[in-house]
């Protein structure tokens, strides 16, 4: 006989809840939820039983968001599984559901259990990170004085907090912290609470975005006769417009339309609608981050014979995908997009949906319009510049299917989009899809890989200089290697166009008659800066530099100056030789510290004293590098002052909006000189830019990071592939100290193999990834000598465990403070774990507060 109960639906759910939760600023310790624990997941794994309520048994689903109660709190929980049983006799019952639909699908969960085990994360962390901020609400605790006591047995503090109760009535605990009397006001309330002054209850906050509507007004009075006399110039041209508009058929009009074309207040309209000659209604609309802009349909291009050899292995998975990622590695310019364009195409043919990433929200507004162009009804965006209401509305049409195609920066991997068919992670490589700045610290290239596997659906990576990990996974056959070896420039058409448009002379291009153009990679000149001041040029722009950006501007062209600004604490370097001051344990360059003064390894800690002669050469014109886009653009405003200049940084680039703006400016010439960071490095297609010069590689080249000379090549290689994107041929300018340097000898060649070779070479013979995984632990304190203490302490717990645990082969490094040794005002310090499974070390260990777990870091800095 069936169980009546079952029948209504499983009694119980596993509820992940955030329990380290901070409300309303005061924090709470992990004090369980009366025995729901399901221990047997791990702590970080960690769910709650809960009863399903009768009046709710059939409608709780995995994926929901609910409401629960946690100790003395309500909390808000996502319901992970549904159980027939539970480990404990006594549960306490889910209090609410939030939304009948779920917020996460059972993909999405899965992916969260991965993140978690992956990255040592609490789920909870993993599962909020793919719900938009509007959708998680929290409970705040209300406070109230009771009457009655002894009020004279309360300490100061403690009677002043009671009686600003009695005067201000109930308050919450954010409004009492701006009233409070002293910073240390919690324990005293905490204390009130627990002797019955106080009481406290918890208050569920409204949710902070909800739904965008707008009023519209439609006419119903049709016949002018029927309009009533003595109205007002505003009402009659209230009506006068509806009646516009219904004759032209579009009926409803926005409010807001109408009071900015009749200048009616909405008092106006309703005056109107109460006297029946307008209808008011509400309407949902969504905040659009797309709306405005205007997508030009384009026609695929022929394919190249390389692309349509990639083609075919790529569309074959499609059809019926092996379950082996791709790395493509084309050179820049190679025609990658177009491979992503037509797998999208593809799948949504097939009646699935696609993700396509990209490094940098500074990419995003050319890579919208290229798949705008294509995909205009089915396109949505998702990156940190949207607002909460657009990332809100957004989600909410990927997840009902309205949109199918997400492109996006890091996050947008974790959207829930339906049906999913192929998964694009455009410029592999860079470090920016690692998650470094809140919990949980994902790599989203690998998040995209354990997606696609949990949906079946294909993945493409792409780059010009793939991820040292992703081209040794490729050798060893875990990813499926493609290359597009040469340089695409277009179809002669197209070219010819593009030039007359923009008023380019033809002075330097002679038509062809080949329907598709290739072009040799742009020529990479390297300057040695030591030969530049050995001639008496001290200047930032070498002689080669000047006279190229002289002939760039006086042809009416486009030139890119990159600048490194990450490099702003200085390496020592010769400016006679080129010596660096090297770690003789790490072979990673040392910093320079003023207070005291001293070389540093922030790898493995090596300490020397601060060189006064070139130990190479006994040259005193010992230097500590740097660099900065403004100086650069005064630079060239002074030698050049005809160039009209851009400074595209950080500083100069706040908003997803300033991206865009600037990049419009560029593409249509009002500037012809782009002063850049890293961000001018990627991607971009510039048909006009003809000179690229880096002002100084060394900068990237000689920070105290095992992955500086890979991140150096990189750069090098993806800022020199700006130039020389059309017929117009292209030149780049290296300036170096150090032109003998493998990373800067490989990037002029174009080498990546051999680069590529080299580098893993190295990290072989010295146990670095990808041949081991490292763990990175940071701890932070606003106490110097705590937080080196700390971090001593759990070297030797770690050593120790290492031994009880036999794990011969894997060994901490450190303690050793990271090159930025203060943030925030914090010190830290940082160990790293290194060996073929480090995560099994960590895995159960639970570190108090102030420590942060990174799991394959990719910056030691």
């Amino acid at each position: 006989m069936t169980d009546p109960g079952h029948a209504l639906g499983q009694p119980y759910a596993q509820v992940a809840v955030d329990t380290a939760l901070t409300v309303s600023g005061i924090r709470f310790a992990d004090e369980g939820a009366t025995g729901e624990d399901s221990e047997d997941e791990g702590w970080l794994q960690r769910t709650f039983h809960y009863g399903i309520p009768a009046e709710l048994r059939g409608q709780v689903r995995p994926g929901q968001l609910v409401w629960v109660p946690f100790g003395a709190r309500q909390l808000q929980g996502i319901v992970v599984a549904l159980d027939d049983t539970s480990p404990v006799a006594e549960t306490r019952d889910i209090l609410a559901l939030l939304d009948p639909e779920p917020a996460l699908s059972a993909e999405q969960l899965a992916l969260a259990n991965w993140m978690s085990t992956r990255y040592l994360t609490p789920l909870s962390a993993a599962l909020l990170a793919m719900i938009p901020p509007a959708l998680q609400q929290r409970a705040t605790m209300r406070y109230e004085a009771l009457p009655g006591g002894d009020l004279a047995a309360l300490k100061p503090t403690a009677r002043a907090l009671y009686d600003l109760l009695i005067e201000h009535g109930a308050l919450t605990a954010a409004e009492l912290a701006r009233v409070a009397p002293v910073k240390t006001w919690r324990p005293h309330l905490r204390t009130l609470v627990a002797d019955g002054y106080v009481r406290e209850t918890t208050v569920l906050t409204e949710p902070r975005i909800r739904p965008h509507k707008e009023e519209l007004v439609r006419l119903l009075a049709t016949d002018r006769a029927t309009w009533p006399s003595g109205r007002s110039p505003r009402q009659l041209a209230v009506l006068e417009l509806l009646a516009r508009c219904l004759e032209g058929g579009s009926g409803w009009v926005r409010v807001a339309d109408i009071r900015q074309q009749t200048g009616a207040s909405s008092a106006t309209v309703r005056a109107l609608a109460d006297k029946g000659l307008v209808a008011i209604r509400q309407e949902t609309v969504w905040r659009d981050p797309l709306a405005g802009m205007r997508f030009v349909p384009i026609a695929s291009p022929t394919l190249t014979p390389d692309q349509e050899l990639v083609w075919q292995t790529i569309a074959a998975d499609l059809e019926q995908p092996q379950g082996h990622p791709f790395l493509l590695q084309g050179v820049t310019g190679s025609g990658k997009t177009e491979l992503y364009l037509r797998a999208v195409e593809r799948v949504l043919a097939q009646g699935r949906g696609a993700i396509v990433l990209v490094p940098e929200i500074a990419l995003t507004p050319q890579i919208i319009r290229r798949f705008g162009a294509r995909f205009p009804e089915v396109l949505a965006v998702m990156h940190g510049a949207l607002s909460p209401g657009e990332r809100y509305d957004q989600w909410r049409r990927i997840r009902s299917g309205e949109l199918r195609v997400v492109v996006g920066a890091r996050s947008a991997i974790l959207a829930p989009v339906q049906h999913l068919g192929v998964v694009v992670v455009d410029e592999e490589h860079e470090w920016t899809y690692k998650q470094d700045q809140q919990t949980p610290h994902y790599h989203a290239r690998e998040a995209a890989i354990e997606r696609a596997r949990l949906a079946g659906a294909s993945v493409i990576l792409g780059s010009a200089t793939p991820d040292l990990g992703s081209y040794y996974r490729a050798q060893r056959g875990e990813l499926c290697y493609l290359a597009l070896p040469r340089r695409v420039i277009g179809h002669r058409g197209v070219i010819d166009q593009m030039l007359a448009e923009n008023g380019v002379t033809h002075s330097r291009y002679t038509p062809v008659a080949a329907e598709t153009l290739y072009a040799d990679l742009p020529e990479v000149q390297l300057v040695d800066l030591r030969a530049e001041l050995r001639v008496g040029n001290s200047a930032m722009f070498s002689r080669a530099l000047d006279q190229a950006l002289g002939e760039t501007l006086a042809a009416g062209e486009q030139a890119i100056l990159f600048v490194n600004r990450r490099g702003m604490a200085s390496a020592v370097v010769c400016r006679d030789c080129g010596y660096v001051s090297q770690c003789p344990r790490c072979r990673l360059a040392m910093a320079y510290h003023a207070r005291p003064p001293r070389l540093l390894c922030h790898h493995c800690g090596w300490r020397e004293p601060v060189p006064e002669i070139c130990p190479a050469c006994g040259s005193r014109r010992i230097r500590y590098l740097s660099a900065g886009t403004e100086r650069v653009e005064s630079e060239v405003l002074r030698t050049h002052p005809e160039a009209r200049t851009l400074r595209w940084d950080s500083d100069t680039a706040t908003t997803a909006q300033s991206h865009e703006q600037f990049l419009s400016r560029f593409m249509q010439g009002e500037v012809n000189v782009l002063v850049g960071t890293q961000m001018v490095a990627k991607g971009f297609d510039l048909p006009l830019v003809t000179l690229v010069g880096v002002v100084l590689a060394d900068t990237a080249l000689h920070l105290p990071d095992l992955y500086s000379g890979e991140r150096t090549f990189q750069l090098l290689t993806q800022v020199a592939g700006r130039a020389g994107r059309s017929v117009l041929p292209g030149k780049v300018i290296i300036q170096t100290y150090q032109p003998e340097h493998p990373a800067v000898q490989a990037a002029a060649r174009y080498d990546y193999e051999g680069f590529a070779q080299a580098e893993l070479a190295f990290r072989r013979e010295h146990r670095y990834p990808p041949y081991t995984q490292l763990v990175r632990l940071e701890y932070a304190d606003g106490d110097a000598e705590r937080a080196h203490s700390e971090t001593e302490r759990l070297a030797r717990m770690l050593n120790e465990r290492i031994a009880l645990l036999g794990m011969y082969g894997v060994d901490v490094i450190g303690p050793t403070p990271p090159y930025f040794a203060r943030a925030r005002g914090r010190w830290r310090w940082q160990l790293l774990v290194r060996g073929l499974d480090p995560l099994r070390l960590l895995r159960d260990l639970r570190l108090p507060l102030g420590w942060r777990i990174d799991v394959d870091p990719v910056s030691l800095l």
